[in-house]
This record gives C-alpha cells, sequence and structure tokens, in this order.
C-alpha cells in the first residue's frame, strides 16, 4: 500500500512538472538562435497553432518555430523578424513556416489567406519563398507585398526582383520595382501583369501547390493532376487540342513521302478537332499516292477533297478526329 500510494504521489508530481514546463515555455521562450524568425511586435489577438499543439497567445520573444501556423484576427498585426529582415502580418492573415523546406540558410512560407509584407536581404541565390494557393513568389532581396483573398492573390514589388510562377497556367514573370501580378483562375487562366514598365509573361508548366489548399478550378489538385495536364499540352498548342498544331507541317509536308508512312498533315496536327488527320492525298504525309494513307488532304473524313475512304492509291486511313 506505501509503494502504491508513492506511486500515485510521484505520477501526479510528474504531470505537474510537464505542466509547469510547458507554461514556463510559453511564458519564457527559449533564447532564439540567429537563424530563427523572432516575434518583434504584436497588437490584438495573434496565435500560434501546429499539428498536437493546442492553439495558443503569440507573444513579444517567441520563436516562429519550422511546422507552426500564424493567425491574426480582424484589427490584429504582428512583425517577425531575423536579423534586419523582417515579415509584417496584417489582419486575418494565416501563414505556416514550412517544416521542410525551411532552415538555416532558406526559408518558405505557406500562405492560405490576407497580407504579408516581406523585407529581406539581398543573396546570390534564391533564399526566401512565399507559396500561395495560386502562385508562388520566388525572390534573392527584396521588398514585396502578398495578398490572398478568396480565390485570388496577388504580388506587388517595391524594391528588387520577385520570380512568379502561376500553377493553373504555368505562366512565369520577374517582377521588378512598380511591378505587379495577380492570379485569378477560376475567373481567368494566366497571370495578370502590370507596371509602369508592363513584364514580360512566358510560358511554363502547371504543378500543383506545395501544401494542402482548398481546392480552386482550373489549378492542379497533385502532382498527377498537373503532370498529366501538362503531358496533354495546352490549348493550341500540341497534340489533341482543339485548332490546334499538332506534328506535322502546314501545307501537307509530314515525314513520309510518296510510298512512304510519315506523319505529316496539311494543315493542323494529330487528333485535332477542326483540324486534319495523320497524311494526306496530294500532301507529302502519312501515305501517299501508292502507299497506305491514314488521313486527309483538307478538312475531310480521310479523303483527297473531303470524301470517300482512303486516298490516291490504295488508301485505306481510318479517320481519328
Amino acid at each position: 500500500m506505501k509503494k502504491d500510494a508513492m506511486y500515485s504521489v510521484e505520477r501526479k508530481a510528474g504531470s505537474l512538472l510537464r505542466v509547469l514546463l510547458l507554461a514556463a515555455l510559453v511564458l519564457f521562450p527559449a533564447a532564439a538562435n540567429a537563424s530563427d524568425w523572432v516575434v518583434k511586435r504584436v497588437s490584438g489577438i495573434v496565435y500560434f497553432v501546429a499539428p498536437g499543439v493546442e492553439a495558443f497567445r503569440v507573444k513579444k520573444g517567441m520563436v516562429f518555430e519550422k511546422g507552426y501556423t500564424i493567425g491574426t484576427r480582424a484589427g490584429a498585426r504582428a512583425l517577425i523578424g531575423r536579423g534586419g529582415e523582417t515579415i509584417a502580418v496584417g489582419p486575418n492573415t494565416t501563414f505556416a513556416m514550412s517544416s521542410f523546406r525551411s532552415n538555416g540558410t532558406k526559408t518558405t512560407l505557406l500562405q492560405r489567406k490576407g497580407t504579408i509584407e516581406v523585407d529581406v536581404e539581398k543573396r546570390q541565390q534564391p533564399h526566401f519563398t512565399v507559396e500561395t494557393p495560386f502562385f508562388a513568389a520566388v525572390v534573392k532581396g527584396t521588398r514585396f507585398e502578398v495578398n490572398v483573398q478568396g480565390k485570388q492573390a496577388r504580388v506587388s514589388v517595391e524594391r528588387g526582383v520577385v520570380a512568379v510562377e502561376d500553377f493553373a497556367s504555368g505562366d512565369r514573370v520577374d517582377l521588378t520595382a512598380g511591378q505587379a501580378a495577380a492570379s485569378a483562375p477560376s475567373n481567368r487562366v494566366g497571370l495578370s501583369v502590370s507596371g509602369r514598365t508592363k513584364p514580360t509573361v512566358k510560358p511554363g508548366a502547371k504543378r500543383a501547390p506545395a501544401f494542402e489548399t482548398p481546392a480552386v478550378k482550373n489549378v492542379p489538385s497533385n502532382a498527377a493532376e498537373a503532370k498529366s495536364a501538362n503531358s496533354n499540352g495546352n490549348a493550341g498548342k500540341g497534340n489533341n487540342n482543339s485548332g490546334g498544331n499538332g506534328n506535322g507541317n502546314s501545307g501537307g509536308n509530314g515525314n513520309g513521302n510518296s510510298g512512304g508512312n510519315g506523319n505529316g498533315n496539311s494543315g493542323s496536327g494529330n487528333n485535332n478537332a477542326g483540324g486534319n488527320g495523320n497524311g494526306n492525298s496530294g500532301g507529302n504525309g502519312n501515305g501517299n499516292s501508292g502507299g497506305n494513307g491514314n488521313g486527309n488532304s483538307g478538312s475531310g473524313n480521310n479523303n483527297a477533297g473531303g470524301n470517300g475512304k482512303g486516298n490516291s492509291g490504295n488508301g485505306n486511313g481510318k479517320n481519328k478526329n
């Protein structure tokens, strides 16, 4: 009985000690390292939360740990700093410090909503990224703002250079001082850019956000969906697109000649709605006079001229349109 009573007392003492240690961490946070992002100012209701950690109020001097999410309520603000670098957090804002892509040399923020203004030092290599459900903004050194609201997001640059990559379209653009880019894929696929001088948007590959986000129309939900979208090509480019230009050359010059088996087209590309199939009669496509044709000359169904099957010669082509 005495041993059981003693064990009970020790167990209660251990539980109390754990509670006191947790309280101490919240009230008196550990000394920050030079590579840590530390809360410099707080006004209003601001909280931290993480997997397995109940939400608690943010206080000046706390470290913004990797894997933690910070959230501000209406009217609340916070300033987070590391050396001379700062992240100003606006009201009604939620973002996390990525666990896997943040370390002593690189920082990645995963912003779900609201506004943050970032001021980071210039380095030779990109070292700071803000990722939203719509695009990723990568910088070397700059001052810029990212705003995420509902089904759209916008980034504007005050100083330096920010590379923006749009997920739904693959559009890419480098923004400099006075320039901005916005993405609203549910309404219009592609980046909308503005500025004193308009930046040049370049095509790129679609991809999914790196963190779990609410489903947004036209944004790939995962890597497999993005890969499928990229392999199918974009409207107006590549195979299997309405009105697109596929393999072969306008004018009917494919990769085969009379008696040969090419893949050329007269007009548009392979398997296109409104385009022409593989090969031509009268062109230099796949199977011509004397060969076995698989397509058309013009826009017919496997015809030289539009009607009938096959081509001049022994054409037994099959239409893929």
